[in-house]
């Protein structure tokens, strides 16, 4: 997020798509457009605040693209994300709402010029003409990650292009998302392949240990050290180090770690000489490291350091196209040969949970379901006994705020259109025109009803040619 002064379009500009892919040749790639927030009303009136992401999340909290630090805003109070049919914002439970032109919004699109009302703040939603464009690679899989979606398509396609290099890089991500595996596919795909992976787990080596976990030591230099140990640097030499949960390094630690990575020496404890090391570097980390740096527990020169290039990875309930994917890969992990499958109604339920353990939750449903099911057809009721994750079938209610029995009943009717057509795409294998025919309507009514729902069209690699409305935060990765 920047201050910006971009000019604005006209109102005609609004039916232009905010989010499209487009194909020239081979290449394929995904674009979206840029928008600015004005303050109108708050401690920054008359500022205007431009962003050029895809998705951008608005509250007091530190870690917020735009950080309003007024008391009448919730710490995440709403998020604007490109999709196919415009800019939408979504309330994120806030405590004093949003009001869009005088009119409270859990869910909508917005048009330009639209006034925001959170509390006592006003913004002003401009979106601009200029557009980011971000490459897609063709793969739906890089070694064994997994993903059809755009957003994982965005992030394939930065991998595939910085892994065969030395380029150091932070990888982000929650819990689940898998950022210990991207980190061993992409040494595997390096130049590096044939030589040691370290991986260093900041969270469970204890504080006093960690310098000599690192940097190895000599002989006697503190009790215990009976003899000359190599550390993760030496053992990795000619290879990659990935340091796991980066932000949990203690700060005297950081600062050793920094000298090690700017002057490619490390110095054993205990020995009065360094010693040139030749290792790539790769870290993780669950936490928002500039959070970090401005409490002080981080410092900046190690994350500018270790942030050459930045890949995140998406949570899962981003990305809900990659359920079944990931779903029937795990099911056959776990089969042993057999011949085994989800039913529909399993399926279905599989999509409506949110997931906040993302890919290793999913993962952990799916070993439990098949360890303890002999059945070739996994039900759905076989899933709600097994699981141990709360998966009841229902939307979470953070997509809406509310539980059902507390909306409005033109918000209850929203919400039961949106189950029906996920399960009418489920039960038809995502094929649009057979979905339209048992539904009784029109193929393009249907795929208006998806557009207006946001629900992807396709569980199968996205049709070049065709408008994808579900995109992660791609911009970094278009950045670098």
């Amino acid at each position: 997020m920047s201050k910006g002064t971009a000019e604005s379009p006209s109102l005609g500009f609004a039916h232009r798509k905010t989010l499209r892919v487009a194909t020239k040749g081979t290449y394929e790639s995904v674009s979206y457009q840029k928008f600015k927030l004005v303050m109108e009303e708050g401690p920054e009136a008359n500022n205007e605040f431009l962003m050029e992401k895809d998705r951008i999340k608005v509250g007091s909290a530190p870690d917020n693209d735009l950080v309003i630090e007024h008391d009448t805003v919730s710490r995440y109070h709403f998020v604007i994300e490109a999709t196919e049919a415009g800019h939408r914002i979504r309330d994120l439970d806030s405590t004093n709402g949003v009001e869009m032109d005088g009119c409270w919004v859990m869910d909508a699109l917005l048009h330009p010029r639209a006034r925001l009302r959170l509390g006592d703040v006003v913004l002003l939603f401009q979106p601009l003409r200029e557009r980011v464009e971000v490459p897609l690679s063709s793969n739906t899989a890089y070694g064994s990650m997994l993903g059809q979606s755009v957003r994982m398509r965005a992030l394939f396609s930065m991998v595939e292009r910085v892994a065969p290099h030395d380029t150091t890089l932070l990888i982000s991500g929650e819990t689940g998302t898998g950022k210990g595996l991207l980190a061993e596919e992409i040494h595997r795909t390096s130049l590096r392949c044939d030589k040691p992976f370290m991986v260093v787990d900041c969270t469970t080596i204890p504080h006093n240990l960690m310098e000599s976990e690192l940097f190895g030591h000599v002989q006697g230099a503190f009790t215990g050290a009976l003899c000359t140990r190599p550390g993760a640097f030496q053992e990795a030499e000619g290879g990659t180090i990935f340091f796991d949960e980066i932000g949990e390094l203690p700060p005297p630690m950081q600062t050793k770690l920094l000298r090690a990575l700017e002057s490619r020496e490390i110095k054993p404890v205990g020995s009065p000489e360094s010693t040139k090391v030749d290792v790539r570097i790769l870290a993780a980390t669950n936490r928002n490291l500039q959070v970090e740096i401005e409490a002080k527990h981080f410092r900046e020169d190690l994350f500018f350091r270790l942030n050459v290039v930045e890949l995140r990875i998406p949570p899962l309930r981003e990305r809900h196209e990659d359920i079944p994917q990931l779903a029937r890969a795990f099911l056959q992990d776990f089969t042993g040969g057999k011949e085994r499958r989800f039913a529909e109604g399993a399926m279905r339920l599989l999509l409506r949970h949110d997931w906040p353990g993302n890919v290793r939750e999913l993962r952990n449903v799916i070993e439990r379901v098949s360890s303890l099911v002999d059945d070739p057809v996994i039900q759905k009721d076989s899933l709600l006994v097994t699981s141990a994750s709360g998966i009841d079938g229902r939307f979470s209610g953070k997509s809406i705020g509310h539980p059902r029995g507390n909306l409005p009943i033109q918000s209850a009717k929203e919400l039961f259109e949106k189950e029906y057509l996920i399960d009418l795409l489920c039960r038809h294998d995502y094929n649009v025109t057979a979905a339209a025919r048992t539904a009784g309507v029109h193929r393009q009514s249907l795929h208006r009803l998806l557009r207006k729902h946001d629900i992807q069209a396709s569980a199968k690699p996205a049709n070049p040619q065709r408008v994808i409305h579900d995109i992660g935060s791609v911009q970094e990765a278009q950045a670098k």
